[in-house]
């Protein structure tokens, strides 16, 4: 049953593509009613991309964050624990380039990042402010160029094996000109842009199940005619200035998992349908979860490794490629819901 006060998301849709005023879904959905121009084989193992460097340390000083930065690594080890996948298993991303940032971030803010006062603010984290700039780089920057570098992967392996996912990326607060909420580089629209200009893909819908907006990535998307997103976050959540998007879905603190999958069950079989994308970004955010300390949502684990599968079930049964990243999340059993969901879906679409 829809919890009071929440349309259908179809009627959501609808509100938003006469708002925006330009037929933009409409046209996309015309526009995706071709073939792939991609070949997607069903695959014998999905491609799951990891580098060590991913995770945030600090000598410590990561612990004055919620974010676990260790999360990672924690999650690489439960898949081998697992017996999902070997240490070899993994691929290994290349951290993205300054050429390559600057097909998304001005000059300006990319200079800016060499301020660390500027970073302290980013990150949340006061006492950067006072640490010089090769040392931030180093600890912090660097992990978070790598994750990018895997999200940029993880969109290529997925055009090529139906789904890949990274063990990282999904900063999907930070924009063109800034960044905020500990997110510095906008992995999703970059790795969007550079398939674009390489002509791999045509239309891209970004799926966005944190709890917060994606505030980042959809003010990007404004100007991509040929970029979608579908954002179901938590209202009350910050940014409470939210980007106009094209399948906005608020959903008030206390939502169920029976009520939040309910929402997805049918808010994303009818975006794939709109947009018809030629690639599925999945930002697969734990902070739903009841526990989470910073969100008011209240799926449980198994809620979010069901949340996970039927992802990437609907994305599969239309043959659209699917890249998952994994975004925000502030408990303790953050990393082990993530391996929940991967392991779901390995589980399901690995082929021996």
């Amino acid at each position: 049953m829809r919890p009071a006060g929440i349309p259908a998301p179809t009627a959501l849709f609808r509100r938003q593509v006469d708002y925006h005023g330009t037929g933009r879904a409409r046209a996309l959905g015309r526009q995706g009613r071709r073939l792939h121009p991609n070949p997607v084989r069903t695959p014998t193992m999905i491609p799951v991309i990891y580098h060590p460097r991913y995770d945030i340390t600090a000598f410590g000083l990561e612990r004055l964050h919620p974010f676990d930065g260790r999360k990672y690594r924690r999650i690489h080890d439960a898949l081998i624990a697992r017996g999902l996948r070997s240490r070899s298993d993994f691929v290994r991303p290349a951290p993205v380039g300054p050429d390559e940032l600057r097909r998304v971030h001005t000059p300006e803010y990319l200079r800016s990042l060499r301020d660390p006062r500027i970073l302290a603010g980013i990150l949340e984290m006061p006492l950067l402010g006072r640490l010089p700039f090769w040392f931030v780089d180093w600890r912090v920057l660097l992990p978070m160029r790598s994750c990018t570098g895997g999200t940029i992967l993880a969109c290529r392996l997925a055009l090529d094996h139906g789904i890949a996912i990274n063990l990282g990326g999904g900063y999907h607060h930070a924009a063109a000109a800034c960044g905020d909420g500990f997110c510095v580089y906008a992995d999703t629209p970059l790795a969007a842009a550079t398939l674009y200009h390489e002509g791999r893909i045509k239309t891209v819908l970004v799926v966005d199940l944190d709890a917060n907006q994606g505030n980042g990535t959809a003010a990007i998307f404004q100007s991509w005619p040929w970029a979608s997103i579908l954002d179901v976050y938590e209202d009350d959540l910050y940014p409470l200035a939210k980007q106009p998007e094209d399948f906005p879905i608020p959903v008030p603190a206390g939502l169920t998992g029976v009520e939040y999958l309910e929402i997805v069950r049918e808010a994303l079989p009818h975006a794939l349908e709109t947009v018809r994308p030629d690639l599925v970004i999945y930002n697969a955010g734990s902070d739903p979860y009841v526990d989470d300390p910073l969100t008011r949502l209240c799926l449980s684990k198994t809620d979010l490794a069901e949340r996970d599968l039927l992802v990437a079930t609907l994305t599969r049964e239309r043959k659209v490629p699917m890249a998952m990243v994994l975004s925000g999340g502030y408990s303790r059993e953050s990393w082990r819901i993530h391996a929940d969901g991967i392991e779901a879906i390995l589980t399901r679409f690995d082929r021996a």
